[in-house]
């Protein structure tokens, strides 16, 4: 299976819009986390939190929020049909899997092996794929295991510091946030959404880092790290590390070199 791109819990400011009138030449899936637009010929229709949708290449795609908007997407080729089909998946309409926070933790694995250089990345990939799917079906057809339910607050909270990356967040700044104490509001955070709070922070910096470094080239490492609220870019740097592996200079190189052949956007 060849992915073309991928982006877990990837933000977009507030009036995110993508108009393809043509659709893609590949399938698309799409998860977003809060409420967006979607379009279906001349029907606008308003998804609730958690929509998902897997297109067919060449269906009109149109997508919209007015909302800042976290949202999980990726790009395959043709290979994964016969996989939804076997898992009885449908395309071209809007899909609400029960407890969907499993997508963020398996996309953050894909796009982990998908910017690394690491032996058989592709099978790895086509693994985990595998194992969304399946997962993806049971939770349409409410089989799974049922997951650890988090409150509306703490979602709400989530959406917020991941769209604020940016921001000089602490466990204990967020847990005022969610009117939790600091043990407690990491202990639930962690069991809900499968990550620490300031892992999950240190995620969302780097997808922002790595949208800053392909936008404008001439802007140096110092500048994105001051942009992130990092006070120390050496700091910064060994965080993008230890995500993605290289180092933001290197991540940058190696993207210039093979942004033509994987496009970035969803």
């Amino acid at each position: 299976m060849l992915i073309h791109s991928i982006r877990h819990d990837w933000p977009e400011k507030a009036g995110f819009l993508i108009s393809r009138p043509n659709g893609l030449a590949y399938y698309t899936f799409l998860h977003f986390t809060n409420s967006a637009d979607f379009r279906f010929g001349s029907e606008t229709v308003v998804a609730r939190p958690g929509a998902c949708i897997f297109y067919e290449p060449t269906v009109p795609q149109w997508f919209h929020s007015s909302q800042d908007v976290i949202h999980n997407w990726i790009h395959t080729d043709h290979s994964i049909a016969p996989l939804l089909e076997a898992y009885e998946i449908p395309c071209n309409q809007l899909l609400y899997p029960e407890n969907p926070s499993f997508i963020s933790k398996i996309f953050r694995a894909i796009e982990m092996e998908y910017f690394s250089d690491l032996p058989n990345k592709s099978a790895l990939m086509e693994g985990y794929v595998n194992e969304f799917l399946i997962k993806f079906s049971r939770a349409l057809k409410k089989d799974a295991r049922p997951a650890v339910q988090g409150s509306k607050k703490l979602r709400d909270v989530r959406k917020v510091i991941l769209s604020r990356p940016e921001w000089n967040w602490t466990v204990a700044s967020m847990a005022e946030y969610a009117s939790l104490s600091p043990s407690r509001f990491h202990a639930v955070y962690k069991s809900t959404f499968g990550t620490s709070p300031m892992q999950d922070l240190i995620e969302a910096r780097i997808g922002y880092a790595k949208s800053l470094l392909l936008s404008d080239h001439s802007l140096s490492v110092l500048s994105v790290a001051e942009a992130l609220g990092y006070n120390d870019q050496y700091h910064f740097i060994r965080q993008f590390k230890a995500v993605t592996g290289i180092t933001p200079g290197a991540w940058r190189k190696n993207q210039m070199i093979t942004d033509s052949e994987n496009p970035s956007d969803s």
